[in-house]
């Protein structure tokens, strides 16, 4: 039974105090109304706006300023809305007085999350008119293009949608076009109007232009505060079925052991169907990741696993809605589907999945069953996992999750609930959180706690950012198919950042916003015995008109190790307690110039002895066409149980002819492990969803021989075709 320290609720005391403020009446803004009108020839996408079919709109040039200050853009923008039986169509012309400066970097399909690389149109659509999830498409003066799911203040570009635009650069600013099939999105039918959002990014002056939710409290990804787009009437889905094949060709070699290269011919299906517009199931025979980006090599200077992000896109699909709780993913996840088909950086080869994802009325669910083959010492076994919420007022939900399943084999379950209060409309025009969620793990402990649970409150807007989060992991809470880097432990943390923007004199002509920053986390065990205690102070942190960042802290850290640490190979410190101090400073460039910089450097003590840790970023972007990034991460450490040298490498070299087609190379070393590795990845989109990869991959070992300095160890190349078939 779990049961709360009696600690506890001297502690939690902080938490709730915040929420002692009284919700004051909300006096919203009436956001513009867009409307879409019905062609019968839809226009060429070529991003010229040229076709006779963009007459037959209106064009909407209401568009507010919302940063650096609120008021009217500098720049004019037009947006047209189109729609015909098969897709919802929007011609964006962005005017600029200075069109020799309008930013294209990248051609890379999903490269900027942030959008502050590119001059950018953003578009989020909400077809269910439920306020709180969305459709979030990018598009850049190049023609890349980028699209995910908005929920809250949050977004993710993890769903891969089957849609075209095109962009071009004119004489007087730039323009794009848009399609989006209603067969990609889904949608509830019969509704008066779709939630449309529409912002503008100018990367030169930092400017950033909006449709609707023109406060700088408001979050574009925010479908609360999106506008009405009218006019769309009898849309229709067709059968809702994707039918995706592909086939591969493999030619593998290890080095290390006899034999030549061998060769393997493959293939596979996924198959979509939408039972409704907004509920979709998918089965997966045979899935396939060949496409996936390796993973990214880092430093670990912690007693604790780092979290790496899922990539694989049959996992991704539909994985908003597993997102449980207040915690971050790399505190707490009781769902990791990396847990899935991965063993120590190995594939697991997995023979089918299925899963059902989407909204039933004002109910969200997701539910996954897979199935992996046997792998070395492994049997084939079954993973499972299950999320349901209910939206509950204007923005707030309530839901529970389960999941079972282990990569071991062992039997392991979990469930769970959550429930999170969350508005935007708090004391006017703010943004408040206020949720808590609890879990219970079955596993081969029988002793112990095996539950969890946390607290949070977060005030997220523009002047104040305030969180307080209160958590509690079992000794026994082991999660199969979650990620828990630390159990058997109680925090509590307060993060405080005050940010105002200086609007006059000398200051505010340099200086976009400052960040004052204080943190504190407290982590204890379960009887209340402090373990970690870490204190982060930014005295200095800013942001030029210019794009350029500054930033300086003070780090004052206390650790308790239970037992010996080995920090790095052959150095071990001793359990016991430690305090020492760390400072840190970072200058970065603006990134959407053709060559940004990002230096950070930190030093001081660490446990007995003294750190120092640099990080090296350079990167070169041409036109779109090209991008080369350069980054180093040195580690140097002298403590009297030995020294600490790590240094890791990266390359990133990527060329592109168009949006469409391109080769992204991934070099990567590090010195712990002494391979060198490259990652080739060739990508072709002949049509949209129709998609030809080579994949080609080769790792080195570093040795001391002046014969072979670097020895092959495996090699791996892959020819892909993946393809989207709809009746």
């Amino acid at each position: 039974m779990l049961r709360m320290p009696p600690s506890v609720e001297s502690r939690l005391r902080p938490l709730f105090i915040a929420v002692l403020f009284l919700l004051a009446p909300p006096v919203p803004a009436q956001p513009p109304v867009l409307r879409a009108v019905r062609v019968e020839r839809a226009p060429n996408i070529d991003g010229r706006l040229q076709d006779e079919a963009w007459t037959r709109a209106a064009p909407f040039t209401g568009f507010r300023r919302v940063f650096p200050t609120e008021g009217a853009p500098t720049e004019t923008t037009e947006i047209r809305v189109l729609y015909d039986d098969a897709n919802l169509i929007l011609g964006v012309y962005c005017h600029d007085s200075e069109p020799a400066k309008v930013c294209g970097n990248t051609m890379a399909h999903d490269a900027d999350d942030d959008g502050e690389n590119d001059d950018i149109i953003k578009v989020l659509l909400d077809p269910f008119l439920d306020r709180r999830n969305a459709y979030i498409f990018f598009v850049n003066a190049c023609g890349a293009r980028s699209e995910g799911l908005a929920f809250g203040e949050h977004s993710s570009l993890d769903w891969d949608g089957i849609w075209d635009a095109r962009s071009r650069i004119l004489e007087d600013g730039w323009t794009c076009e848009i399609r989006i099939p209603f067969k990609t999105i889904s949608f509830k039918p019969n509704l008066p109007h779709w939630g449309i959002n529409v912002e503008r990014y100018i990367p030169r002056k930092q400017e950033t232009i909006r449709l609707s939710g023109v406060k700088q409290d408001n979050f574009f990804n925010n479908a609360a505060q999106a506008a009405p787009l009218e006019g769309l009437r009898d849309l229709r889905l067709g059968t809702g079925i994707t039918f995706k094949p592909y086939g591969t060709t493999r030619a593998l070699q290890n080095h290390l052991e006899p034999g030549g290269t061998r060769y393997q011919w493959d293939g596979g299906f996924d198959i979509y169907k939408n039972f409704t517009p907004n509920f979709v199931g998918a089965f997966s025979y045979n899935t396939d990741f060949a496409e996936t980006e390796v993973d990214e090599r880092r430093v670990n200077l912690t007693r604790f696993p780092l979290y790496f992000p899922e990539k694989r896109t049959f996992f991704l699909e539909g994985s908003e809605i597993f997102n449980f709780g207040t915690t971050s993913s790399e505190s707490f996840s009781p769902f990791f589907s990396r847990k899935i088909g991965l063993h120590q950086g190995n594939q697991v080869p997995v023979g089918f999945g299925t899963k059902v994802f989407g909204r039933l009325g004002g109910t969200n669910l997701a539910f996954l069953d897979v199935r992996t083959d046997r792998f070395n010492s492994f049997s084939a076994q079954n993973f499972f996992a299950g999320r349901v919420y209910q939206n509950v007022l204007a923005e707030s939900k309530v839901g529970a999750i389960f999941t079972a399943g282990s990569p071991t084999g062992e039997k392991n379950t979990l469930a769970g609930f959550d429930a999170i209060y969350q508005t935007s409309r708090f004391r006017g025009n703010q943004n408040l959180l206020v949720g808590g969620w609890y879990v219970y793990n079955w596993n081969r402990q029988s002793a112990g706690r095996h539950g969890g649970f946390g607290m949070k409150v977060d005030y997220p807007n523009d002047l104040w950012d305030i969180a307080s989060t209160y958590t509690y992991y079992g000794d026994a809470l082991d999660p199969g198919l979650g990620f828990l880097p630390r159990n058997d432990v109680q925090t509590y943390s307060l993060h405080i950042n005050y940010m105002p923007r200086p609007e006059k004199g000398f200051v505010g002509r340099l200086v976009r916003q400052f960040f004052y920053e204080m943190s504190f986390a407290y982590y204890w065990d379960l009887k209340g015995n402090l373990e970690t205690r870490r204190i982060s102070v930014n005295p200095l942190s800013f942001q030029t008109e210019s794009g350029e960042h500054f930033e300086f802290s003070i780090t004052p850290n206390r650790d308790i190790l239970p037992y010996d640490f080995e920090v790095a190979d052959g150095v071990v410190i001793p359990k016991g307690g430690y305090n020492f101090t760390n400072y840190s400073v970072e200058v970065r460039s603006a990134s959407h110039r053709p060559l940004s910089v990002d230096v950070e450097h930190s030093f001081g003590d660490f446990y007995s002895g003294r750190l120092n840790q640099t990080e090296l970023g350079l990167t070169f972007k041409w036109r779109g066409y090209a991008t080369l990034a350069i980054s180093a991460d040195f580690v140097r450490g002298r403590l009297p149980q030995g020294r600490i040298d790590e240094n890791v490498y990266e390359v990133k070299a990527d060329l592109f002819i168009s949006p469409r087609l391109g080769l992204m190379n991934y070099f990567q070393y590090d010195d712990v492990s002494k391979e060198l590795g490259v990652n080739l990845r060739f990508r072709w989109e002949v049509a949209p969803g129709n998609i030809i990869y080579f994949v080609y991959n080769k790792n080195w070992e570093r040795r001391w021989d002046p014969a072979s300095r670097f020895v092959p160890l495996q090699e791996r190349g892959v020819f892909k075709i993946q393809l989207s078939i709809r009746p």
